[in-house]
């Protein structure tokens, strides 16, 4: 993935997964590691839906009217209720864009040794 697409994966991902009272949020932890395996070891059809998912979900609130912005530029709140709404999409590739992205930000936020360590 280029730069620019991990830093809206990482926006993607913070929204997922913010800080919480009890554990810290995603954006906290460093994902570098996380990134030269995830490059390295992914299938290519996986490597392929996680950028289709940052592209989808990055751009799609620029088309909807009641965003009319990328998702990065969306306010916290605003970003939230996007992704509630796409994930209660009644179209399931959209909701399977979301899932998937959920699905790689535990494996990113986990893979960090300092969050293994806190949960067990």
């Amino acid at each position: 993935m280029f730069v620019f697409e991990k830093k809206w994966c990482l926006k993607l991902f913070d929204a997922i997964m913010p800080s919480g009272s009890s554990m810290p949020g995603i954006s906290t932890i460093s994902l570098d590691k996380f990134w030269k395996e995830f490059e390295q070891n992914a299938p290519p059809l996986m490597k392929l839906g996680v950028r289709f998912a940052v592209f989808y979900l990055t751009l799609r609130p620029f088309f909807s009217p009641r965003y009319l912005k990328l998702f990065p530029q969306l306010s916290t709140s605003a970003q939230d209720l996007f992704l509630t709404e796409v994930n209660e999409s009644r179209f399931y590739l959209e909701r399977q864009l979301v899932t998937t992205l959920k699905a790689v930000a535990c494996m990113a936020y986990f893979d960090h040794p300092k969050m293994r360590l806190m949960v067990e």
